[in-house]
């Protein structure tokens, strides 16, 4: 089960919502650029859920997780859709 009571929590899962919507927009017009503002954006809404939100040992851990994983997996998608190589390890 997915709780999302913490603002930057609901911020990210909404914004996770709209990729779909993101992908049709960016295939329609031809326009990448869409895609690279989507991901942009996600990155943003992802550093503030980071930065507000505990998410080991908290009381919420177990959908936090989810909420990282879902992000991990849209962030891939994105990039395979730009042609760009994910970096995994800095």
């Amino acid at each position: 089960k997915l709780v999302l009571d913490h603002a930057n929590e609901r911020a990210l899962g909404l914004h996770l919502l709209r990729f779909s919507e993101n992908v049709e927009e960016a295939c329609t017009s031809l326009l990448p650029n869409v895609l690279c503002k989507y991901l942009y954006n996600l990155s943003e809404y992802y550093n503030k859920f980071q930065f507000n939100c505990q998410v080991i040992g908290s009381e919420q851990e177990t959908s936090r997780l989810l909420l990282c994983q879902a992000t991990a997996i849209v962030m891939r998608k994105c990039f395979h859709l730009l042609g760009i190589t994910p970096v995994y390890k800095l």
